[in-house]
C-alpha cells in the first residue's frame, strides 16, 4: 500500500469521525426576518392553508385537515388474511408522495408527502411540502415522527415507489426511520378486482369499486412540472391541483382499506367476479376451506347464468382444491362438466386426465380425454405450443403405463 493511499484513508476516517451537528431553526437555512432564506433564496408564496411548523432541523411547511367519520374501522378479516396484528392494523398510516420525477433514482425528491391517520373519530391528513431543497431534512424528520407511531404503513404501489424513494433520501441524508409492517393495497386490488377491470390504477379502482369520480384531476405526469413552475415563478395557484390530487389519493386509500375488510367478510351482494377474486385471494393466502366454500357457492350460481365469463377457470380452481383434500369424486364431476361445455378445455383436460389416472385408476378414460384435447387443439385458430407439449407428454406417459413392462420388453426386443 502506497503512502498516498494510507494518507487518503486516514483523511477519510478523520472526516467521518467528525461529530455531526443537528441543524436547528437558527441554522443556515432558517428564514431571515425579511422572509428570505439565508443561502437559499427568497421563499415563494405558499398555497392556501399551509403553515410553518418547527422541527429540530428547521421549519417545515404543512397543510393539515381533519375529516370526520372515515367509515368502518373493522380489521379482523384483513388481519387474519394478511397475518398482521389487529392492534397494528387499527393504527394505519396512509402514505402517498408527489415527486420531482416519475422514474425514481437518487436524483428524485419527494416534494409533497401526504399522510393520514385515524384520530378522534375521524381521519387527520397532513401534507408536508418541500418549500426549499434545503428543508428536506426537516420534512424527512416530520414524516419520520408519523411513521414511528404507525402500526401499519398503507400505500398504493408504495412498496415499489414511494417507500423506496423516501428510504433512498434517508440514506443520502445519513438518517433512518423505523420500518413498520407495510400493506400495499395495489397487490390486494390485483388479486380481487383484476378479473373484471381493465387495469388496477387507483382511479380505475375509485370509479369501479368505490364509486368515486374525480373532477378536473391533474394527471400525475404533469405534477413535477407544476412544482418546478412554482419554484421558478412563485405562483401558489399552480400547486393547488397538486395538493388536491395528493389529498384524494390518500383519502381513497382509507376508503379502500375499509372496502377490502367488507369484501373479505363476504357478502352475497358482491359482484360475482369480485366474489371469485375474493375466493382466489383466500386460496393464495392458504385459507383453503374458506376458498372451497366460496368457489362452491359461485359454482352453484351457474344455472342462474351469473357466472358465464368465468367458466372453466372457476371449475378448475375448485376441482384442484377438492382433489388435494381427497374429494376427487366431486372434483371429477366438476371437471367433466367443464369438459362437456368446452369451458377452458385444455387445462381442464390435463387436470381431468391426472385425476382419472391417479385417483380413478382409469387409464383408458384418461387417454381418451387427452387424445380428444389434442385433436381439438389442432383445429384451434390460435395454437398454444405449451398446451400441446403438456398434452403430448401426458399422452406418452399414459401409453407407457398402458403398455406395461411386458409389452415394452416385447417392443424393444422387436
Amino acid at each position: 500500500m502506497t503512502a498516498d493511499l494510507v494518507a487518503l484513508r486516514e483523511r477519510i476516517a478523520a472526516i467521518t469521525a467528525r461529530p455531526r451537528v443537528a441543524r436547528t431553526l437558527h441554522s443556515a437555512t432558517s428564514p431571515s426576518p425579511t422572509g428570505g432564506a439565508q443561502g437559499g433564496g427568497a421563499f415563494k408564496a405558499l398555497p392556501a392553508n399551509c403553515i410553518e411548523e418547527v422541527t429540530p432541523f428547521g421549519p417545515v411547511v404543512v397543510r393539515r385537515e381533519w375529516f370526520p367519520n372515515d367509515g368502518d374501522r373493522g380489521v379482523e378479516a384483513l388481519a387474519a388474511c394478511l397475518g398482521l396484528a389487529p392492534d397494528d392494523l387499527r393504527r394505519p398510516l396512509f402514505l402517498d408522495t408527489e415527486t420531482t420525477g416519475l422514474s425514481g433514482g437518487t436524483g428524485t425528491v419527494a416534494f409533497l408527502v401526504g399522510l393520514a391517520w385515524r384520530e378522534a373519530d375521524g381521519l387527520t391528513l397532513a401534507q408536508y411540502f418541500l418549500r426549499d431543497f434545503n428543508e428536506e431534512n426537516a420534512l424527512l424528520w416530520a414524516v419520520g415522527q408519523c411513521v414511528s407511531e404507525a402500526g401499519v404503513l398503507v400505500s398504493y404501489n408504495g412498496r415499489c415507489f414511494d417507500w423506496p424513494l423516501l428510504q433512498t433520501r434517508l440514506v443520502m441524508r445519513r438518517a433512518e426511520w423505523p420500518s413498520p409492517p407495510h400493506f400495499d393495497l395495489l397487490t390486494m386490488a390485483r388479486r380481487i378486482f383484476k378479473p373484471r377491470l381493465p387495469d388496477c390504477a387507483l382511479q380505475t379502482i375509485e370509479q369501479a369499486v368505490l364509486d368515486l369520480h374525480r373532477a378536473d384531476d391533474l394527471p400525475g405526469s404533469l405534477i413535477p412540472s407544476r412544482y418546478f413552475a412554482w419554484l421558478r415563478d412563485g405562483d401558489p395557484h399552480v400547486l393547488d391541483p397538486v395538493f388536491t390530487h395528493n389529498r384524494q389519493d390518500v383519502l381513497s386509500m382509507a376508503l379502500l382499506l375499509a372496502r377490502f375488510e367488507a369484501v373479505l367478510r363476504g357478502s352475497d351482494d358482491l359482484h360475482p367476479l369480485d366474489r371469485f377474486g375474493r375466493a382466489r385471494f383466500l386460496e393464495l393466502r392458504g385459507f383453503h376451506d374458506d376458498a372451497i366454500s366460496a368457489y362452491r357457492q359461485l359454482w352453484q350460481l351457474r344455472p342462474k347464468g351469473a357466472m358465464p365469463v368465468l367458466g372453466g377457470a372457476l371449475g378448475l380452481r375448485l376441482a384442484r382444491l377438492l382433489r388435494r383434500q381427497g374429494c376427487w369424486e366431486e372434483a371429477r364431476l366438476i371437471l367433466e362438466e367443464c369438459w362437456r361445455t368446452q369451458s377452458y378445455p385444455y387445462p381442464v383436460a390435463i387436470e381431468l386426465a391426472k385425476l382419472l389416472e391417479h385417483q380413478a385408476r382409469d387409464l383408458r378414460a384418461a387417454r381418451r380425454i387427452v387424445g380428444d384435447a389434442l385433436r381439438l387443439l389442432a383445429l384451434a385458430a390460435v395454437p398454444n405450443p405449451q398446451w400441446r407439449a403438456d398434452l403430448e407428454r401426458r399422452l406418452q406417459r399414459l401409453d407407457r403405463r398402458m403398455m406395461g413392462p411386458a409389452s415394452l420388453s416385447l417392443l424393444y426386443a422387436g
